[in-house]
C-alpha cells in the first residue's frame, strides 16, 4: 500500500528533532493504516497501535511546548491552544475506539486519518511559524 502520510521536505520546520518527530508520527499513522488495510490484525493489535499513535502525539506536542517555554516563543499561547484542541479530540477518539462496540477497523481508520491529517495541516499552518524563530535561537 502507498502510505497516505508521506513526509516530504515541504513539511520541514528546519529543526532536526522536530522533523524527526513529525516523521515518526507519520510512520505510526501509516503503520495503523497498514494494519487496517491488511485486515488480519485483531482488536487488541489495533487498540495497541491507536494507543501508540496517541501516546506519541502527546509526547511530540509536549516536546514542542517545552521548547516554547524554554525559548519564550511569543506565539506559544495560540499554538498550545491548537494542541489542546487536538488533545481533546484525540482523547475522545481513543475512548471511542476502546469503548464502542462498533467496527474497530472503522474507528481505528477514523483515528489514524484524523491524526495524520491534523498533523499535516498543523505543520503547514502553525509549526512553520516557529521555524525562523527557533533558527534565530540557534536550534537546528
Amino acid at each position: 500500500m502507498d502510505n497516505k502520510f508521506v513526509w516530504t521536505e515541504d513539511f520541514s520546520v528546519r529543526n532536526k528533532m522536530i522533523d524527526e518527530q513529525h516523521q515518526t508520527f507519520f510512520s505510526i499513522a501509516n503503520e495503523l493504516e497498514d494494519l487496517i488495510q491488511n485486515g488480519a490484525a485483531g482488536k487488541g493489535v489495533l487498540l495497541d497501535e491507536v494507543a501508540k499513535l496517541g501516546d506519541y502525539a502527546f509526547y511530540h506536542l509536549g516536546t514542542e511546548e517545552s521548547l516554547f517555554d524554554e525559548y519564550d516563543y511569543p506565539a506559544a499561547a495560540e499554538h498550545i491552544a491548537a494542541h489542546d484542541a487536538f488533545r481533546m479530540k484525540a482523547e475522545e477518539m481513543m475512548n471511542r475506539v476502546r469503548d464502542e462496540a462498533g467496527d474497530i477497523r472503522d474507528l481505528a481508520k477514523e483515528t489514524a486519518d484524523f491524526a495524520g491529517n491534523w498533523l499535516m495541516n498543523h505543520i503547514f499552518v502553525m509549526d512553520k511559524q516557529y521555524a525562523d524563530f527557533f533558527l534565530e535561537k540557534g536550534l537546528k
